[in-house]
């Protein structure tokens, strides 16, 4: 009875894949969230992947704020003033 409710709940490892990253980004139904859970009771590489992205998640969000505080492109004031006033001077 377990395996057929198993795989009649999430078919394959690649569904719920998919399943994580839709609830992760919070699309994911409460009937999908179920259905990821129950693979997840019996699946450690799925359970593996979610985890890494997870953290790849994290680290990415973490990078984004990062930058926009503090943005690694930016020109200083001064710079951007040069630049200015040599553009000026071509024309």
């Amino acid at each position: 009875m377990a395996i057929y409710l198993f795989k009649k709940t999430v078919y394959n490892c690649k569904q719920a894949t998919l399943l994580s990253l839709k609830k992760e980004a919070g699309a994911a139904s409460w009937w999908e969230r179920f259905k990821l859970w129950y693979h997840l009771l019996r699946c450690d590489p799925c359970r593996n992947f979610i985890q890494q992205s997870h953290l790849i998640t994290q680290a990415g969000q973490k990078m984004y704020q990062e930058w926009q505080q503090r943005p690694p492109h930016a020109l200083s004031a001064e710079r951007r003033e040069l630049i200015r006033k040599e553009l000026e001077s071509l024309h």
